[in-house]
Parts: C-alpha cells; sequence; structure tokens
C-alpha cells in the first residue's frame, strides 16, 4: 500500500480533526464561508503550478490546514439552529399549536418517539406562522398514536422545552445525542392533543422503504409468534430492534452478540458474496462486467430500501458500493482508500454521522479486519477445511474486536470474555438466517405450504441461537464488568493498537519497547486515579422522579438507602456514576422505620444519618415533626410531599442546607423554594438542579 493508491485516507485524517473539532466547540467563525472559498481556488491554481520536489510538502501542508477548516465549518454550519426561520423565536411558556411533517419512522419504547420537522406555530391554529427546525414529539402509545407513519402532517397542542441535560453525575447525555440527531427541542403531548391532518408528504422512496419494512415486520410476526424469536428474526433480517427486550439486549450485549441484531455489514456482505456467486456463473466479459456491477448494485440498495434503510445497512451498502464501483473502474481497489471514501461522501452527507456510536464502531471494526484478519491467519499452520473454516469465523472476530475495543470500553464499559464462542453461533446462524430469511419471504407468495415448513425451521434455529447466547452468558467470567476509561484513554489505546500493527508489519522491536513503555504509563495513571478514588469520599442524592435515591460513597465502597427501586431503574440513575468512581462493593438500605446501619464512619438510624461529620435529616411526612425535640443537621432532606413549611421544619432541625429530591412535586417545591428565597435559607432542588453532590472530609 503506497500514497498514490490511498488519497482518501490521506483526505479524511485533516477533514475529519475539523469535524470532531467543530462538534466540539460548535462556535462558527466569522467569514470562514468565503475564507475557505478563496482557498480553494488558491489550492486549484497551486495544483497546476510547478513546484520543486522539496517544497511538495508545503502545498500538502496547505490542504490539510484547507480540508480542517472546511471540516469545523461543515459540521457548525449543520447545526439546525444556525438555519433561518427557526421555532425557537417563537416558543412561548404556554402550551401552543404547531404543524408538521413526520420525517422519520417513529419509534417504540415506554413512549412513542416521533421526529417532526415544523411547518408552522402559534397560539391556534389561525395564527399559524410559517417556521422550521425540527421537534420531538414523546406520545402515549394507544391506537390512535400507533397509526402515525413517516410522512404525516401532524398537527398538536404542546408546551415546546430545549431538550434537558442530565440530571444524573456522568450519566448518559440524550441532549447530545439528540444535538447529533439535528433535535434540539422536545414536547410531551397528550393523545387528545395531537391529530394526523394529512399523509403521504415526504419523499417516496423512503415512503416505500418504511411500508415494505413493516410488511416484513408483519410476515415474521406470522411465522415466529414467540415474543423472543420475533425479536431476534426482525432485527437480524430487518434491523428492527424496538421490540428487543432487555434481557435479550442484556445477553446479546454481554457476550459480544449486539452487532448480529443489526441489519449492517456483515448481513450486506453475505449479500454481496452470494451475488458474486451467483453471477459468477454467467462468466460476464468485457463490458458485460458494467453489466455485472450494476445488477450487484441494484440488489444491494433494493435490499437495503426493502430493509427500511436504517443507519446502518445504508452504511454498509455506502461501504459496498464505493468498492464495487472502485473494482469496476479500476483493477485495484485498496480497502484503505475504499474505507475512507466512502466515510468521506457519509460525512459530506452528514457530519454528525461521525459522532454516531454505530459509525464509529462500523469503522473500527472493517479497519480492524481489513489489517489483522490476513495477519492473524498467516500465524496458524494448515488445517482440514472444516477446522479452516471455523478459524476464519474466530479470526475475523478477533480482528473486529481488536479495532472495537477501546471504544467498547468507553461506551459500554465492559468486554465480553467468550465473543469468540458466540461469535460462531451468530455468524454461522445468521448466515443461514438471512438467506432462509429471504427464501421464506419469496415462498409466502408462491409457496406458502412449503413456506410453513421453512418458517418451522427458522424459528428453532432461532430458539436455539438465543438459548445458546442465554447459556454463555451464564458462563463463569462471561463478561469484564464495570470498566470506566476516560476519553484519552480511548486515543491512547488506539496508538497501542497501531504499534502492534506496525510490530506485525516492519517486526522492529521499537515498536513493540514503545508499546511497553505506553502501557506502563497506562498503568501508572490507573494506579494514581485508583487512588484518588480510593479516598473520596461523597453523598450523592439522585434525581429519580417521584423516588429517592442517596448513595454515601466511602473509596470503592457505597451504601445506598432508598425506596425498593427497580433494579433497572436504578441502574440507569446511579451506575454510570457508580462506574466512574471505581465502586467495587454496594450495601442497598431502604427508607423504613426498622432501617439501620452502624460502620466505622457511617451511622444510620430512620430518620437520621451521619457520614463522618456531615449530618442527615429526612422529613417525608408531617408526623415526623409532632413532639421532636430540636436537633442540629447539616442537611434538611425533604422527600415524598410532606405537608409541611420550611418554618415548622426548622423548629425542629437547626439546618444549613434543605434539598428537596425529585420524589416531591413540583408544585411543592416551588413553595418551599419560595420561602427559602424570602427567609434567606440555602436549597437545592434536585428537580430543577439534578443530582445534589457533597464531598465529604474527615
Amino acid at each position: 500500500m503506497t500514497q498514490r493508491y490511498t488519497p482518501y485516507l490521506r483526505f479524511i485524517v485533516p477533514f475529519v480533526s475539523g469535524l470532531a473539532v467543530g462538534g466540539w466547540a460548535d462556535q462558527p467563525v466569522r467569514y470562514l464561508g468565503p475564507v475557505l472559498v478563496i482557498g480553494a481556488v488558491l489550492a486549484a491554481w497551486l495544483a497546476m503550478q510547478k513546484i520543486a520536489y522539496r517544497y511538495r510538502w508545503l502545498f500538502g501542508a496547505y490542504i490539510c490546514l484547507l480540508l480542517f477548516f472546511a471540516g469545523y465549518f461543515h459540521c457548525v454550519a449543520h447545526n439546525e439552529l444556525r438555519k433561518g426561520r427557526h421555532f425557537a423565536a417563537h416558543l412561548s411558556s404556554r402550551a401552543q399549536y404547531f404543524t408538521g411533517i413526520v420525517y422519520q419512522s417513529p419509534s417504540h419504547g415506554a413512549k412513542l418517539k416521533v421526529p417532526i420537522q415544523v411547518e408552522g406555530m402559534g397560539a391556534a391554529p389561525d395564527s399559524l406562522e410559517s417556521v422550521g427546525g425540527n421537534l420531538l414529539l414523546f406520545l402515549n402509545i394507544d391506537t390512535i398514536t400507533e397509526k402515525i407513519r413517516y410522512g404525516d402532517r401532524i398537527g398538536a397542542y404542546a408546551v415546546v422545552l430545549p431538550c434537558e441535560a442530565p440530571k444524573n453525575p456522568d450519566a448518559f447525555d440524550y441532549r447530545r445525542y439528540l444535538h447529533f440527531q439535528n433535535i434540539h427541542y422536545q414536547a410531551f403531548v397528550k393523545s387528545d392533543s395531537v391529530a394526523v391532518l394529512s399523509g403521504g408528504h415526504g419523499y417516496q422512496l423512503w415512503r416505500m422503504a418504511y411500508e415494505s419494512r413493516d410488511r416484513l415486520l408483519a410476515l415474521l410476526r406470522k411465522y415466529f409468534p414467540t415474543d423472543d424469536e420475533y425479536a431476534v428474526a426482525s432485527a437480524l433480517l430487518v434491523g428492527y430492534t424496538d421490540d428487543l427486550s432487555d434481557e435479550l439486549r442484556a445477553a446479546y450485549a454481554q457476550t459480544g452478540s449486539m452487532h448480529a441484531l443489526a441489519v449492517s455489514g456483515t448481513h450486506v456482505g453475505m449479500l454481496y458474496v452470494g451475488l458474486m456467486f451467483l453471477l459468477a456463473r454467467f462468466r460476464f466479459r468485457g463490458r458485460w462486467k458494467l453489466l455485472e456491477t450494476g445488477l450487484i448494485l441494484l440488489a444491494i440498495w433494493a435490499f437495503t430500501f426493502l430493509t427500511g434503510a436504517t443507519a446502518s445497512v445504508l452504511r454498509a451498502s455506502v461501504m459496498f458500493s464505493t468498492y464495487i464501483l472502485g473494482k469496476a473502474f479500476h483493477r485495484d481497489a485498496p480497502a484503505w482508500n475504499v474505507l475512507p471514501a466512502s466515510a468521506f461522501g457519509l460525512l459530506l452527507y452528514n457530519p454528525y454521522f461521525l459522532f454516531d456510536v454505530g459509525f464509529q464502531l462500523s469503522y473500527a471494526a472493517v479497519a480492524g479486519m481489513v489489517f489483522f484478519y490476513a495477519r492473524l491467519y498467516k500465524l496458524f499452520p494448515p488445517m482440514p477445511r472444516w477446522a479452516d473454516e471455523g478459524l476464519k469465523v474466530l479470526l475475523v472476530g478477533m480482528a473486529a474486536q481488536l479495532g472495537t475495543l477501546p471504544l467498547t470500553l468507553f461506551y459500554f464499559h465492559q468486554f465480553p470474555v467468550y465473543f469468540w464462542l458466540s461469535g460462531w453461533i451468530v455468524v454461522l446462524g445468521g448466515a443461514i438466517f438471512l438467506w432462509g430469511g429471504a427464501l421464506l419471504v419469496l415462498l409466502d407468495v408462491w409457496a406458502p405450504v412449503v413456506a410453513d415448513w421453512l418458517g418451522k425451521a427458522l424459528y428453532y434455529i432461532l430458539w436455539a441461537i438465543n438459548k445458546a447466547i442465554f447459556y454463555i452468558q451464564t458462563l463463569p467470567g462471561s463478561v469484564i464488568s464495570n470498566i470506566w476509561i476516560a476519553g484519552w484513554v480511548v486515543a491512547a489505546l488506539y496508538v497501542g493498537i497501531v504499534l502492534i500493527g506496525s510490530a506485525m508489519v516492519y517486526r522492529k522491536g521499537r515498536y513493540v519497547l514503545a508499546l511497553l513503555g505506553l502501557f506502563c504509563l497506562l498503568g501508572l495513571y490507573r494506579i494514581s486515579t485508583l487512588t484518588a478514588k480510593s479516598i473520596h469520599r461523597e453523598i450523592v442524592v439522585y434525581h429519580l422522579n417521584k423516588q429517592s435515591l442517596i448513595d454515601f460513597r466511602e473509596g470503592r465502597n457505597v451504601v445506598s438507602w432508598s425506596d425498593t427501586l427497580a433494579l433497572n431503574k436504578e441502574i440507569f440513575t446511579a451506575q454510570s456514576h457508580r462506574i466512574t468512581g471505581a465502586v467495587r462493593h454496594l450495601t442497598p438500605l431502604h427508607f423504613d422505620a426498622d432501617t439501620a446501619l452502624v460502620t466505622e464512619n457511617l451511622l444510620i438510624d430512620w430518620p437520621f444519618a451521619q457520614f463522618f461529620d456531615t449530618r442527615i435529616a429526612v422529613v417525608e411526612q408531617a408526623g415526623q415533626l409532632q413532639g421532636a425535640r430540636p436537633v442540629d443537621a447539616d442537611i434538611l432532606l425533604l422527600r415524598k410531599n410532606p405537608k409541611v413549611t420550611i418554618a415548622e421544619c426548622r423548629q425542629y432541625f437547626h439546618f444549613g442546607q434543605v434539598v428537596f429530591d425529585a420524589s416531591n412535586s413540583q408544585r411543592q417545591t416551588e413553595r418551599w423554594r419560595r420561602e427559602c428565597e424570602v427567609a434567606g435559607w440555602r436549597y437545592y432542588d434536585v428537580r430543577k438542579q439534578g443530582a445534589f453532590l457533597l464531598e465529604v472530609r474527615e
């Protein structure tokens, strides 16, 4: 591989760097657009000049600088808030009427999420002003809202609010996620306040894609009656993951098989290999090779839109299309030019793809497979064919895992130990199901009796795959969990992977020494952070709607004091902060009159707690104050809407600060807040301000 055959690899680095800085800063630079136009004209003029060879690097540096600022400008300009006529200028604190077009297929969860492009907004339907901008609607799922489809024009009454930042420390930043979907406002809409005004808007091609996906989902529900098997079938064949249960997601994630539950590069790759196998029988030659290329591209993009054109399959289709066109017009299409070329095209279309986890994992996995697979395969001696094929599946999975390892640790905080075992199951089983599922779709129309038999066979295949995945999940040490690494460590780990690759290619000891030095630095950083965390002490009152959760953290040990919570709710609320703090031992306690705990530095005796020298008094009902003697407390915590005033509490608790947690209603906390402001008492409103954190010293 030489630089001559990989120009896009050189172009993509400064361009992506500019996009990354633009996404982080998100600040426009005045006159940058005209300067870039002038710079591009100058670059074109310089390219036609004869420049001495020893000065060519100056031209290269100039192009890199131009691409960097082009990436920055492209990313910043993509923000919808900087486009004219945005509805943000027309917002009111009261409910407003707005109309808009559904521009993506709604997604299902606890609520129905419907993204719309707003067309008009006003106080009433007869006073609308023409506006633009994206808005995410949250609707209750019922017989009316379930009929909403892509291309529908919707009218609704609701209070439109900016997307909120996370209310708990180190929690998933849903606002930032929506920002990179170009959505900055949201509205919770009641079912009786929304109506479908008309349908058939949007692009015909996308409407056909979503309708095709819905028909395929209905067919799969017919042949896969049980929930888990239907959910996996719809994920494997259509890329639809809304019906996956939390248990199923966890099982596939903890076994390293989650990539199989989305139509992606693996599926498009299997389709491409199958098409090449079939078309090889026709022996296309000369100009007819273009017909072969056209047929393959047509089949790939037909598959893309028939399965609903999800983001992952679109990425894969662009990647394979770039490769196929490169092979058609040039004998050699190096993967290290195809990959950045396809990424370049996608990022020109939407620079926010760069910040999509799926985009990052897709290209990291393919890059890992391209570089490491062949080199790992050469390390093994010749084997019988059956063993050789199994080895190839294993090495493909290992190469992909190596490419995605830093990102997996950073985003998912876990490492699936038995990914190699589950890889054999999901890759081979997925290949059988993909081709069997395609045949099932055809037979359902032409031979229903045969389709019934095939459907039963595929059902039991999926049943066996699910059972195998759940079994692997239960194996001892199946997953290393609660891993936390900083963003810069991700970059350092990729430097380490590059050093491993360099050592394999050049066989020089200096790369091994550099790798050992890097690991030593990371080890020292790990020791220093663990030392700092082992002496850290804090109290955290989490933001948890209608319920309470308090952590007393001493080093890597936590005592949680809470209502009786569903496990998934506690994990969603507190797990990220506990992982960041390297917590290894958790002691749960519940709010109860019988609850008591005495340790060296923590005393809990309802309704009081003392952590080192910090004293907390909890009030959850007015009856607690009757007959009580005055007590000194650093923090007074009010929960569960007690019918008391702060002045009444002040008679019994001489507090330094009062905290209202999110189990209280907004109306009640507003009364307390006004009372504290008038009296000059310190207060903290968890519902509005997010989790309350207090560092505790001995």
